[in-house]
């Protein structure tokens, strides 16, 4: 009766665990949706943000009077990446499946490639820490813990610091290591180059084509607005895509956990019923044995 001691132990066992799992699904669906909500509200705004920089730059280049700002040169004219800004967001937490994984293995990929361009470089998230010592990096920005609410400051301080240091000529490009969030159970680790801006070469000929907007005061002084704000724009936005993945990842592999859980009660408590049905069969053997001796 040892191993049918053991068995019901076990299954208590994994009982527990399966309402920590259950308990953690629902917690991170909570998460997941208000980390959704706030992305899904989010992208218009940042897709609106990038058309009408895209709008304001094929002005600028489609007339030949207007000679571009400093903003203009030095957000949008690609220099020589010898130094870079690179910024890893990762999760403070596990058990959310490849979530991290899938993206530190692209930032050890990166770093690989770019390793001795990195000047600068940050880590949002206990596990991107991890990674930055395991790989003998050090980091110049820690943001550790930081809850949604307090992104905002997060990237206000990355943004106002990566300004700064390329228009002082002291790093030539920024970049940022995060999943994009696809679905609650796809995510997919992405590089992004956030300044120098990638813009579509056909913009100029649009622009020429479409209605011609009123810009006041003047083009550069609306792109010289527009342009910090839109890296703040793109900033905020890979934090909440990193945040709805993670919480994502999190809710399917508990999910999955839980799952594991039940089959695993399923076949103890068979296991279980086996040898008590072989204990019973063999007390009736022994009475019957007995009783006709």
């Amino acid at each position: 009766m040892a191993g049918f001691q053991d068995i019901r132990r076990r299954i208590r066992s994994v009982k527990n665990t399966q309402q920590v799992t259950k308990a953690m699904k629902m917690i991170s669906a909570v998460k997941l949706r208000k980390s959704q909500e706030r992305l899904v509200s989010l992208r218009p705004y940042a897709s609106k943000m990038m058309e009408v920089v895209q709008r304001v730059v094929g002005r600028i280049q489609g007339d030949s009077e207007i000679q571009p700002g400093p903003a203009a040169q030095a957000f949008l004219s690609p220099r020589e990446e010898k130094r870079i800004r690179l910024v890893v967001v990762a999760s403070d937490k596990g058990l959310c499946g490849g979530f991290n994984a899938n993206v530190l293995k692209a930032a050890s990929a990166f770093v690989a490639e770019r390793g001795a361009e990195i000047v600068h470089l940050d880590v949002v998230g206990k596990r991107a820490a991890e990674w930055a010592k395991k790989h003998g990096l050090n980091p110049a920005g820690e943001y550790l813990g930081i809850a949604m609410p307090g992104f905002q400051r997060v990237v206000t301080e990355i943004c106002q610091g990566a300004n700064a240091q390329y228009h002082a000529d002291e790093i030539d490009a920024l970049y940022v290591i995060y999943n994009y969030f696809n679905s609650a159970v796809a995510q997919t680790p992405t590089v992004f180059r956030v300044f120098p801006m990638e813009l579509d070469p056909r913009n100029a000929s649009r622009e020429a084509t479409e209605v011609s907007h009123l810009l006041e005061p003047d083009p550069n002084s609306v792109l010289e607005t527009l342009l910090p704000r839109f890296v703040e724009t793109e900033l905020l936005r890979n934090l909440l895509e990193s945040s709805a993945s993670e919480h994502g990842a999190r809710m399917a592999a508990m999910d999955k956990a839980s799952n594991n859980a039940g089959e695993m009660i399923a076949k103890l408590t068979l296991t279980m019923n086996k040898l008590r049905q072989a204990s019973i069969t063999n007390q009736i053997i022994e009475i019957v044995s007995g009783a006709n001796a």
